[in-house]
């Protein structure tokens, strides 16, 4: 992080592919793990 330099064109992207790794790899797996979470609490 170069807080110098104001033309960095890497300062502030949103959609990058580490934020595309991230969310892809990161929602689903928080998503199975509440649901599997939940599941613990069904009585059969």
């Amino acid at each position: 992080m170069t807080a110098n330099n104001p033309n960095d064109p890497i300062s502030y992207p949103i959609f990058t592919v580490r934020w595309l790794a991230v969310h892809t790899l990161g929602v689903p797996s928080v998503f199975f793990l509440g649901a599997i979470a939940a599941m613990q609490f069904i009585q059969r």
